[in-house]
């Protein structure tokens, strides 16, 4: 996992990718362990959450001689602040016989959850579900707030299992399987871990770290955040950090080779329609030839070649791969691009080290994976910035530098940049043939950072708020959300200053990347219906991941769900009037990795943008996007974009 996303909730994203696993690997099965005398009962654990090595919360979690385990979590990042208070009662077994949790979601909803079994019934609620079972052999719940930690108790549940899985509830089964061990040095001495996977409940494999007696020790989100024993030193998370990085590469790679067709030679599919994206039209009963991963001819006639790989296409429809410009994604995100038919992603801001490593193994076929161009991103250290931030200008500059080195195409700058700075990092990145974009810096005007260097501005809500907010409001706090739900529907799109504005974007050929899928769910999602990017494919999903979609992180107070509703409409035709003004687009996901790409392109064409247009700029579009610098002339990529 890399940088969480700049608009989504933290279920949406950090908690899933930190502890929901899915079942399509195959684990080990060892003998069941006897579970060690649980010294930690009667106790307190502090934990420390890190972002980058920066302080980004804590967690507390007390066992008593009864079976109940309490936690406590807050954890903070980029202004948003997730509280959690979990309170769960297992039994002999192990098995929740009870849990509450309560607290406030990142985006400020409450937080309102609670199960219990009893008398062979057992019942749940959510802030967006609810359900029963009668059963005599109950599973184990699954909370759908990852701040309550149970996943220790999970985890201490199956592997007393002969075959390390357990039943779930509502459904599903878990598997967890030993992966490694690690030495760490603590504040009382020298500790060995112990590495699970954790598999069954979501898309991929995630991972926690267990002491010698079965207790939860650390937790790694790949990189960029992490929770550890209070006192510990950081650099013990930054070691197994990377020794769980490099097991979850062995899965993957695992993964990649039980579901991966290894091609030696070219492949020509026969007898299918191909979509011309550059001329808008289609291409019916043609041949197309794919060699050295891209595709070498199209022809109408039948394509001859000795020793290619033959697939009849009748009836099917051939277009180039997509493209995501707006990943944050981590290794197993890469099955899902394909799947999705994505097969190019641009990652707008990992941690470094990370996403060099991924894309070393796309590139190398090692896993499965999309092509990955980077964009490297820089933030002020403030009291709204969390991981890896600058204190100067001249550090700001640095990092520029150390990313052009590194092969960095684009810059992509914060909410608490220094307004002042722009300029210079501008001319820095530029200088480097590199794009420069981002959110818009607090206390500046979207047009300002145009009139400063932007090339491109992230998110849909930042191009209104030029015009909501200004360079008068603070927008590293959440009115960048609020605002935009409260006024944006009130906006006259054919004023003088939208007008004006929208003419400064296509004189300057400014790139907007909306991600407007996610802003629409903020706007239009409640409490019992299914978030609307994943709605025709919410039943689909492992339970874990279904029930969240029902529950909105973002909380608009009843008084405002009309005013928000209209922000939806009108964020639809800003798209639509940003389209046929000449200001590029190109669709980010900004979260779950395919599924928001597709939602995303359905909201362009909701909003009267031609498909063919739309198809366009899910793939043509994209790529001359990304290599459109100054002074550099645009590259032009063939149709014949890179596939898999």
């Amino acid at each position: 996992m890399t940088h969480i996303s700049d608009a989504m909730a933290p279920g949406a994203r950090f908690g899933l990718t930190l502890f929901v696993a899915c079942g399509i690997v195959a684990c080990s099965k060892e003998p069941a362990t006897e579970l060690p005398a649980a010294s930690s009962v009667g106790t307190t654990t502090e934990y420390e959450w890190l972002s980058e090595g920066t302080s980004a919360g804590r967690s507390t979690v007390v066992r008593t001689g009864d079976g109940k385990i309490t936690a406590e979590s807050f954890v903070h990042w980029n202004n948003r602040e997730y509280t959690v208070n979990s309170e769960m009662q297992l039994d002999s077994d192990g098995l929740v016989v009870a849990q509450k949790i309560t607290g406030i979601s990142a985006f400020g909803a409450p937080i309102d959850e609670s199960f219990s079994y009893e008398d062979g019934v057992a019942r749940w609620r959510t802030a967006g579900d609810s359900g029963s079972a009668t059963t005599d052999t109950p599973g184990f719940y699954v909370a759908t707030e990852w701040g309550s930690l149970s996943i220790a108790a999970l985890v201490r549940a199956a592997v007393a299992n002969i075959d390390a899985e357990i039943a779930l509830l509502p459904s599903g089964t878990a598997r967890v399987e030993k992966l490694t061990t690690a030495d760490v040095v603590t504040p009382t001495g020298t500790r060995t871990l112990t590495l699970y996977a954790i598999s069954g409940l979501g898309f991929t494999p995630s991972y926690a770290w267990f002491d010698e007696e079965l207790e939860l020790a650390v937790l790694d989100s790949g990189g960029w955040m992490g929770m550890l024993p209070k006192g510990w030193d950081p650099a013990e998370l930054d070691k197994l950090s990377a020794i769980q990085i490099e097991q979850d590469g062995l899965v993957i790679e695992r993964m990649s080779g039980d579901l991966a067709n290894v091609l030696n030679g070219a492949v020509v599919f026969e007898n299918v329609d191909v979509v011309d994206v550059e001329q808008g039209i289609l291409l019916e009963d043609h041949h197309v030839m794919v060699a050295n991963g891209k595709i070498a001819a199209i022809s109408a006639d039948s394509i001859e070649t000795e020793e290619a790989l033959r697939i009849d296409g009748s009836g099917k429809t051939l277009m180039p791969g997509l493209w995501d410009m707006h990943g944050h994604f981590g290794l197993s995100d890469g099955v899902l691009n394909i799947a999705g038919g994505i097969t190019s992603v641009r990652d707008i801001g990992s941690v470094h080290e990370q996403i060099m490593e991924l894309t070393a193994k796309h590139d190398s076929g090692e896993v499965i994976g999309p092509n990955t161009y980077r964009s490297g991103f820089i933030d002020q250290a403030s009291p709204y910035a969390t991981g890896k931030t600058v204190k100067s200008l001249q550090e700001a500059l640095e990092r520029v530098d150390f990313f052009a080195e590194h092969g960095y195409m684009q810059i992509k700058l914060y909410s608490s940049i220094d307004p002042t700075w722009v300029d210079d990092i501008a001319e820095r990145a530029h200088g480097h043939g590199m794009r420069l974009s981002g959110h818009i810096p607090a206390f500046m005007s979207a047009e300002q950072a145009v009139r400063a260097g932007y090339d491109e501005i992230q998110h849909i809500n930042m191009v209104f708020l030029n015009f909501l907010a200004g360079d008068r409001e603070d927008t590293r706090k959440q009115l960048r959300f609020t605002l935009y739900g409260d006024a944006a529907g009130e906006l006259d799109l054919g004023s003088e200053e939208v007008e004006d504005f929208i003419a400064l974007l296509v004189e300057n050929n400014v790139v907007i990347d909306p991600t407007a899928a996610i802003f629409n769910t903020q706007l239009v999602h409640h409490a019992g219906n299914p978030d609307p990017t994943f709605a025709s494919v919410a039943d689909h999903l492992p339970s874990s991941i279904r029930r969240s979609l029902y529950k909105p992180d973002m909380d608009m107070g009843e008084d405002k769900v009309d005013a928000w509703a209209k922000s939806a409409v009108k964020q639809a035709a800003m798209l639509r009037k940003l389209h046929d003004s000449g200001v590029q687009l190109v669709p980010g996901s900004d979260h779950h990795a395919a599924f928001t790409i597709h939602r995303e392109l359905e909201l362009y064409s909701e909003a009267g943008i031609a498909n063919a247009d739309v198809l366009r700029i899910a793939t043509l579009d994209s790529a001359r996007a990304l290599y459109k610098v100054v002074g550099v002339k645009p590259f032009l990529a063939s149709t014949a974009l890179q596939t898999r």
